[in-house]
């Protein structure tokens, strides 16, 4: 499941994801993102990882139908979450993908966070 978090800049969207990621959350998220993209250049992302359940084949298709084209209009990324796997995950991420800056926080640093994507 994924849900909205406010994110007070119009630069910026926030996502929490907690359980397995459906079709209808990617729908969420890439609505949410044109929706922003109409009057941004480019945007961050904030990430509230609470809990991973895994993602289905449809939302997987979807989310790649929708990252290959666009993965140049993303200035950074933050992954928030307290398992040490997410933050390695990042790590590895910031590598493969030179053209986003992507940052690991814990849970107590959430609004360092959204600081973050924000500037």
């Amino acid at each position: 499941m994924i849900e909205l978090i406010e994110i007070d800049s119009s630069k910026a969207v926030g996502f929490k994801i907690s359980g397995k990621i459906e079709e209808k959350d990617m729908k969420l998220v890439i609505d949410t993102v044109n929706e922003k993209l109409k009057y941004e250049e480019k945007l961050a992302i904030y990430v509230e990882l609470v809990e991973f359940g895994g993602i289905s084949l449809k939302a997987l298709v979807e989310d790649i139908k929708f990252a290959f084209p666009n993965m140049k209009k993303f200035t950074k990324k933050a992954v928030v979450s307290d398992k040490s796997w997410h933050e390695t995950l990042t790590e590895i991420s910031d590598k493969l993908f030179p053209f986003i800056e992507l940052k690991h926080f814990g849970v107590a640093e959430k609004e360092k966070a959204k600081l973050w994507v924000m500037e």
